[in-house]
C-alpha cells in the first residue's frame, strides 16, 4: 500500500520530471524542482486525491513548498475540512 508521502513524491516526480530522490524537508521552490504554476497543480492534485478541501489561506509558500508541509496540512484538513467527493 502506497503511503501518502509516496503519492505526493510519485506526483511530483511524473509531473515535473524530476528523477532524483526528493527530501520531504527541502523545499521544493528553492531547488526550483516547483515553481508557481507547478504549486496550483499540487493544490488541486491535493484536493482530489486526498479528498479535502483547501482554504486559501492554504495556498501559501509554508504549505506548499516542501512534501512535510504538505502532508501536514492534508493531515490538518481531513481532520478540519473534510470535503465529500464521490
Amino acid at each position: 500500500m502506497t503511503n501518502d508521502s509516496e503519492v505526493l513524491t510519485n506526483y511530483i516526480k511524473s509531473e515535473m520530471g524530476y528523477d532524483e530522490e526528493i527530501d520531504p524537508e527541502i523545499d521544493l521552490l528553492e531547488m526550483k524542482i516547483l515553481d508557481s504554476f507547478s504549486i496550483v497543480k499540487i493544490a488541486i492534485f491535493i484536493q482530489e486525491q486526498f479528498n479535502v478541501q483547501l482554504e486559501a489561506d492554504d495556498l501559501v509558500r509554508a504549505k506548499l513548498s516542501t512534501v512535510s508541509s504538505m502532508l501536514a496540512l492534508i493531515d490538518q484538513r481531513k481532520t478540519t475540512n473534510p470535503t465529500v467527493l464521490d
